[in-house]
């Protein structure tokens, strides 16, 4: 069965993601969507952004896979274009492992094994998953060696309520909903930190997971301080808490805390993340299925099992394809410890489905259909493109 045309997809939606309730989107970029929410240097849009690839066989079977770009789509539409997607097209779509390796060795000894670069393959892999899955007649998690759950417990990342009661009320709520836990993203310095985190317990009670997303913003002392008040608090999971390069600093961190430290966003490959593990600079591991592709993810996965490391799959920013390759995903790995979940992406995205991702009780509910089990609606999905390029028929 062989790849026929590959379509990519820029998709942009009038739905800002707000990162946190205490943080104002101040610092517009002149002449573009794109933001700042002070204190964080890293960059939002004004709108809800993915790149979603669109492949079809020469047998008509269609498959769906998502890069996590919240920030310039149209870049790893263009690596699609014109660097990976013309390194597999016309070859065989149900050899994921062989197309993984084309994409991934077209740029690899020049360097280019991790960024934008990784984000476009990972779409590609993730299609060609969807496809595999739909050729079987199995969801994707069957095919990735069985499904150790149907549901997957999940937590709510960030609260964006305007004040700090009015976050612990929406903490609660989402626990009374039937979630596992709550995240709230700071880094607005140890004592605000601890006063919100204080506050969260409080309201959620002992039981719920109390997670907490630094933003990659402390200083090695000041971590130390936030973390203190983590191990007080019973935190489950202290993400991103130094800059993204500092491993060292992370591996002396995790010494000197008793709350886990998490981190994967930034990392694309089992490569990056096995100095992390060798140096126990991460106690949880966190890839990125719209980062990492689906092949990758499973080998992140097992390296991370091999270091006796549980993972939490990363997800930010994205759409309904990119939710249910990574609900695929968690439900087949023996390591899983909770899933991130966007409700606000979710309701922003879930009209694309002609039978809409579930949530029961809190949890996720993995679809049963094959491949990625999802039923796209191509005309409510055109919608929310921006710009689309295809090669091949």
């Amino acid at each position: 069965m062989k790849i026929r045309s590959i379509e990519a997809n820029a998709v942009k939606v009038g739905t800002r993601y707000e990162l946190a309730g205490q943080s104002d989107a101040t610092k517009q970029l002149p002449g573009s969507d794109y933001i700042r929410f002070p204190p964080y240097a890293q960059l939002y849009s004004q709108l809800s952004e993915a790149m979603i690839v669109r492949i079809e066989t020469d047998e008509g079977v269609v498959g769906w896979g998502e890069a996590q770009a919240p920030i310039g789509p149209e870049v790893a539409q263009t690596i699609v274009e014109r660097v990976i997607g013309p390194a597999v097209l016309g070859q065989n779509a149900l050899d994921t492992s062989v197309r993984f390796s084309d994409m991934y060795e077209t740029l690899r000894v020049r360097g280019q094994v991790t960024g934008y670069q990784l984000d476009a393959i990972a779409a590609i892999d993730t299609a060609l998953w969807d496809i595999k899955g739909k050729v079987a007649g199995r969801s994707v998690s069957e095919l990735l060696g069985g499904r150790f759950r149907d549901t997957l417990p999940s937590y709510i990342t960030g609260l964006r309520a305007k004040s700090r009661e009015a976050r612990a009320d929406e903490a609660k709520a989402w626990i009374e909903a039937g979630h596992k836990g709550v995240k709230p993203c700071l880094g607005n310095g140890v004592r605000q930190d601890a006063a919100e985190l204080e506050s969260v317990r409080a309201a959620i009670g002992d039981e719920a997971e109390l997670l907490f997303d630094g933003v990659w913003q402390y200083s090695f002392a000041d971590a130390v301080r936030i973390g203190r008040v983590c191990e007080d608090l019973g935190v489950g999971f202290f993400e991103s808490p130094l800059v993204p390069e500092d491993i060292d600093g992370h591996a002396r961190l995790a010494a000197e805390l008793d709350v886990a430290i998490a981190v994967g966003e930034p990392l694309r490959t089992r490569f990056q993340f096995q100095p992390w593990f060798r140096a126990n600079a991460m106690d949880v591991a966190q890839p990125d299925v719209m980062r990492n592709g689906i092949t990758e993810t499973m080998r992140i996965a097992a390296v991370a099992e091999a270091f006796n490391k549980p993972v939490a799959l990363h997800t930010g920013t994205l759409t309904v394809v990119g939710m249910s390759a990574s609900w695929q995903t968690a439900a087949a790995l023996p390591n899983f410890l909770i899933q991130e979940y966007q409700p606000v992406m979710l309701k922003a995205f879930n009209e694309w489905l002609r039978e809409p991702l579930k949530i029961h009780n809190g949890h996720l509910v993995v679809p049963k259909g094959p491949g990625l089990g999802l039923d796209i609606d191509e005309q409510r999905f055109r919608r929310d493109v921006d710009s689309s390029v295809k090669i091949g028929d």
